[in-house]
């Protein structure tokens, strides 16, 4: 049988899981507040102080404390490590990868999912000359500087507009 880690099922008594819930999330760290908003009502706001203090003296708020914050963490690092890979897709991202082998754009090429975080923009438009395709790709200098690769962007960069007549 697996042994559940310490403080990874919610707690019976539910104002004491909303007080940790309150104290990892939104009343980050103020335990009065945290106190209050799980529905406690004390009479002055030194009670909601000390009161609090007496909750995250036991052990198992300070596991339950514990387990939400790392869960957090755990969530708080995936958002970082999709903003760093979208922002290096942008970074990375070149005209010839949204081509066919006849150099116009591939509008599936646009969709597909691991190129489409760089197009910004794409319009097909019908033409006496045929079919118009243009797209617009996201700022790459701006994705490296976001990425701390580069210093500030330079506004001549700003506009990856790319037009392809078929």
């Amino acid at each position: 049988m697996q042994e559940l880690e310490a403080g990874s099922t919610a707690l019976v008594n539910t104002r004491w899981e909303a007080f940790c819930i309150a104290y990892t999330g939104g009343f980050r760290r103020n335990a009065a507040a945290a106190y209050v908003s799980a529905g406690y009502k004390p009479k002055k706001p030194a009670i909601a102080t000390v009161n609090a203090i007496r909750l995250l003296a036991k052990a198992n708020i300070q596991a339950r404390v514990e387990y939400l914050n790392n869960e957090a963490l755990k969530i708080e690092r995936l958002h970082a490590r999709d903003a760093v890979m979208r922002l290096a897709a942008i970074a990375t991202a070149k005209l010839s990868d949204y081509m066919d082998e006849y150099g116009r754009i591939d509008p599936a090429k646009v969709a597909d999912p691991n190129l489409s975080a760089a197009v910004q923009e794409m319009t097909q438009e019908d033409t006496e000359n045929g079919l118009k395709i243009k797209i617009k790709l996201k700022d790459d200098m701006r994705a490296l500087e976001l990425l701390g690769l580069t210093d500030k962007a330079n506004e001549a960069t700003q506009n990856n507009v790319f037009i392809i007549e078929t």
